[in-house]
């Protein structure tokens, strides 16, 4: 029986619980979305629809007794501590706890200790963004975004699978399923230890601009593009970093040895393997990541800077049924024409959209 809850209650009704709420509401679920958090954000997540109903943190005790899934939305400190006053609540049979918590072992070992006779699956929806609170929210914020999901085991039960579903169904995301160690690995190697690289890169910048004045002020597109995450606040991280220390430890330690490694060879002239290495892993990232992402097939296509361009080559393609699932403008030179890259599911819807662009006339060919 596939899993639907007739309620969804989302503690903390923030960013990520705002959009949750939005897209459940914007993708056509029926059931009931009860909002707990703040005396602030209550008004403002009922005015723009992310919840049905809103309730203070103190009626929490109340409210979960009619509740199917819980989604805990509140940043890692939190979450942990509410999953320890669970414990002693008095809980619903059958009902379903997950979480949005960027780091999963804490997080699944406390739902281990003090929640052992309910259903917890940890979740990482792969998706944010720097504005925060409910009126940032986004009912698109999941679409195509890979939603990880952390039974102990790593390996799904039918039940996971049918959770992993319903998100898909409802949130646009994309399931995948990993153990919550193998999960914080991966996240310290592609976005904790970034995040630290990208402080300290600003920082030794910073340095450099004290001793030669004018330095950052040449800062060009390069170093913003890197260096862009190096604006999130502390205060979000702390509980990040604090609670994935065990993986990002011995990453610090490879980058050292890295450097060191690359500091020799710039002084003989032997770079170049490290950077061929570097361009050929580079190039396999898809431009449309979106988190930990599987692979969408591409296909670009080149358009007059025309009113309607991108609506006919929407419509070719619904004509036939075939949904894109991603767009972006890639370059456009005004009153000419621009490259517009179209994302699929599958190599062989990629090929069909492609032959079927080319017969209306368009410039189009898959992206290998």
């Amino acid at each position: 029986m596939p899993f639907s809850p007739k309620t969804v209650t989302i503690y903390s009704v923030g960013l990520l619980g705002g959009s949750i709420g939005l897209a459940l509401r914007t993708s056509g679920f029926a059931g009931r979305i009860v909002g707990i958090s703040s005396s602030g954000k209550l008004p403002l997540a009922l005015k723009l629809g992310c919840i049905d109903e809103g309730y203070p943190y103190d009626a929490f005790p109340d409210i979960i007794g009619r509740t199917g899934l819980l989604i805990l939305c509140s940043p890692i400190h939190i979450i942990l501590k509410t999953i320890n006053e669970l414990s002693g609540m008095r809980l619903p049979p059958g009902l379903v706890i997950t979480d949005v918590g960027s780091t999963k072992g804490e997080i699944c070992s406390a739902a281990e200790r003090f929640l052992p006779d309910v259903y917890f699956i940890g979740g990482h929806p792969m998706a944010g963004s720097e504005k925060n609170g409910p009126t940032a929210a986004d009912p698109y914020l999941f679409q195509n975004a890979i939603h990880v999901l952390t039974p102990t085991s790593g390996e799904p039960s039918e039940r996971d699978r049918e959770i992993g579903v319903f998100f898909e169904r409802w949130l646009g995301s994309r399931a995948l399923f990993l153990d919550p160690v193998r999960h914080d690995r991966i996240v310290a190697a592609v976005s904790h230890v970034p995040h630290l690289l990208a402080v300290a890169l600003v920082n030794t910048v910073q340095e450099v601009d004290s001793a030669i004045p004018g330095t950052l002020g040449l800062a060009a597109g390069g170093f913003r593009d890197m260096t862009r995450i190096a604006s999130a606040s502390y205060d979000l991280w702390h509980d990040i970093l604090t609670t994935n220390r065990q993986s990002i430890d011995p990453l610090i330690d490879q980058l050292i040895t890295q450097l060191g490694d690359m500091k020799l060879r710039l002084h003989k002239g032997s770079l170049r393997e490290l950077f061929d290495s570097a361009e050929r892993t580079r190039s396999w990232i898809p431009d449309n990541a979106k988190g930990i992402m599987r692979r969408l097939s591409e296909v670009l296509v080149i358009a007059k800077d025309q009113p309607g361009i991108i609506v006919r080559i929407a419509a070719a393609l619904a004509d036939k049924g075939i949904n894109i699932s991603d767009i972006e403008v890639l370059k456009v030179r005004e009153g000419e024409g621009g490259t517009i890259r179209l994302a699929f599911d599958s190599p062989s819807v990629a090929r069909e959209a492609a032959d079927l662009l080319q017969q209306a006339g368009f410039s189009a060919r898959e992206r290998i």
